[in-house]
């Protein structure tokens, strides 16, 4: 065959691709959903949205996101990590639509921010986590009963001599990850009562900071999402585990401790339980409606469960196991 020859039909052929190629383009753009600007709106399972997540659950949530967008490869979500006070601040302004928090939104605030607009957002339950307490691995003093953490939480003991007369520490140092995090707002209403936090509270900005602060600091006591903690096959997570001792909580003084772990959770002998919502304000069947699906469904579930989390959805199987 003539070179000449073989270098038209090769030419042709790349043309013919390149035409076929932006006719398929110009179908998928025509079948597309617009608004009335001309934006593509994204459905379940296409499209592109921005979502805010309590960075609480940024272990787990990382990875379903990671997941999904596999799945459904014509669809994209930034996922944003911030305190709970900021994601919702957001979704009250309508600058996001999405966000995972361990809270549902108030009658109040959504006669305030939603009513107006004519709907109610959608919760979806999608986990039970736990708020968990951490410290230092020479700190001796790791069973708290309730009781004993509200006083700690409201200041009424603020040494550990307080608390424990033989120990050697000194002043109790608490830390939270971020001061309008969903866990600060949890130890402030559920555990301390509503009593303001005391002087030896402090606020850090991540889960992550507050384990390490914890790891060199022997009088503190660390108030952390247990997503942090909770996925033992992990690496980080061992890691971190090595670095902290997790304290167990016990219903009464004297009373056995349990720890913040899924089965536990499930029987409620660990006391501090709070449900993780997928928040959606999409007023149409959009991506946000496909993630909060798919979270819940038996694949998320799945995960929910493998990173030591409590599935809100999918049955728990619990084997008790009994020493003779």
């Amino acid at each position: 065959m003539p070179t000449t020859f073989k270098h038209n039909l090769s030419h042709m052929y790349r043309n013919s691709l390149v035409f076929v190629r932006i006719l398929l383009l110009a179908a998928l753009f025509s079948c597309q959903e617009r608004d009335k600007s001309g934006k593509v709106v994204d459905t379940p399972t296409t499209g592109s949205i921005r979502i805010m997540v309590d960075e609480c659950y940024k272990p787990v949530i990382t990875s379903a996101i990671d997941v999904f967008d596999s799945i459904y490869s014509r669809a994209s979500i930034d996922a944003q990590y911030n305190s709970e006070g900021e994601a919702f601040a957001a979704l009250f302004r309508d600058s996001v639509q999405v966000i995972i928090a361990a809270r549902q939104p108030s009658d109040t605030e959504i006669e305030t921010y939603f009513k107006p607009r004519g709907f109610r957002p959608t919760t979806t339950p999608i986990a039970f986590d736990a708020v968990a307490f951490i410290v230092h691995p020479e700190n001796k003093d790791t069973v708290f009963s309730i009781d004993q953490l509200r006083n700690i939480l409201n200041g009424k003991t603020a040494k550990w001599r307080d608390f424990n007369p033989k120990s050697p520490l000194g002043d109790i140092l608490l830390v939270f990850d971020n001061p309008l995090s969903g866990t600060v707002r949890y130890a402030k209403d559920t555990i301390a009562g509503g009593a303001p936090l005391p002087s030896n509270a402090s606020a850090l900005k991540t889960n992550q900071e507050v384990i390490e602060y914890v790891a060199r600091n022997k009088n503190a006591i660390g108030i952390i999402g247990a997503n942090w903690i909770s996925d033992t096959d992990d690496k980080g997570v061992q890691a971190f585990r090595r670095e902290i001792r997790i304290a167990d909580i016990a219903r009464e003084a004297g009373a056995e401790g349990y720890g913040p772990y899924q089965a536990y959770l499930a029987t409620g002998q660990y006391p501090f339980r709070r449900t993780i919502y997928v928040i959606n304000a999409q007023a149409r069947k959009g991506l946000g409606l496909g993630l909060a699906s798919f979270l819940a469904s038996d694949p998320g579930q799945r995960m929910m469960l493998k990173d030591g989390l409590l599935p809100a959805q999918a049955p728990t199987r619990l084997i008790q196991v009994t020493r003779k």
